[in-house]
């Protein structure tokens, strides 16, 4: 589990790792991190000094982001599946890499979801076949091409369906529908969608 977590569960058996400031929200959870990760740039010198976890100092001038250095330790140490806690809601240019980090990892045949205050992002592939959600009824669900057109789109159990759609990477035509039931489905047979629930 890649974790820089607010007030949230997780399972005992995750790895647990704090990627640079989000340090500062495991310390405000109580919660103690497998693993620290980042350049110090935005976590506060006097919390710095209380990391006793492993942990690895990277340098500001670099090619990856904090969260894709992680996610790519997380990988060398054999792990499939990441929960991005703390994702959203912040620097628009951040949250953009983070889901370019989603498809990172489904590349390398892992699986990432990205958590923010009210909202999570996950990436549907022709992999997945037709996955499913859950979230209450009448909670808002946009689903949006990404990283090209995306066709053979299904969307079932939201207030607009589909069934072998097109979506384009330049139309938001997906955006904010709504969930019927507690439990809806989308897939896509080429290409990527961005699901965004909440």
């Amino acid at each position: 589990m890649l974790s820089s977590p607010g007030p949230r569960l997780h399972a005992p058996d995750d790895f647990i790792i704090a990627v640079d400031g989000g340090f500062a929200y495991c310390l405000e959870a109580s919660v103690e991190p497998d693993l620290f990760v980042g350049d110090l740039d935005s976590l506060a010198p006097e919390l710095a000094s209380r990391i006793v976890c492993e942990r690895i100092d990277l340098p500001c001038a670099k090619d990856d982001t904090d969260t894709l250095f992680a996610c790519k330790e997380g990988l060398a140490r054999g792990y499939d599946n990441f929960v991005l806690h703390c994702a959203l809601g912040g620097d628009v240019g951040h949250e953009l890499a983070n889901m370019q980090t989603l498809a990172f990892l489904c590349d390398r045949g892992a699986r990432g979801e990205l958590r923010g205050d009210t909202q999570r992002v996950y990436l549907v592939t022709p992999q997945d076949g037709l996955r499913a959600f859950h979230a209450p009824q009448d909670t808002r669900v946009s689903v949006l091409a990404f990283g090209g057109d995306a066709f053979g789109v299904s969307e079932r159990g939201l207030a607009w369906e589909l069934e072998d759609a097109a979506l384009s990477n330049a139309v938001p035509l997906g955006v904010s529908n709504r969930s019927c039931t507690e439990t809806f489905e989308i897939g896509v047979r080429e290409g990527m969608l961005l699901v965004v629930v909440g």
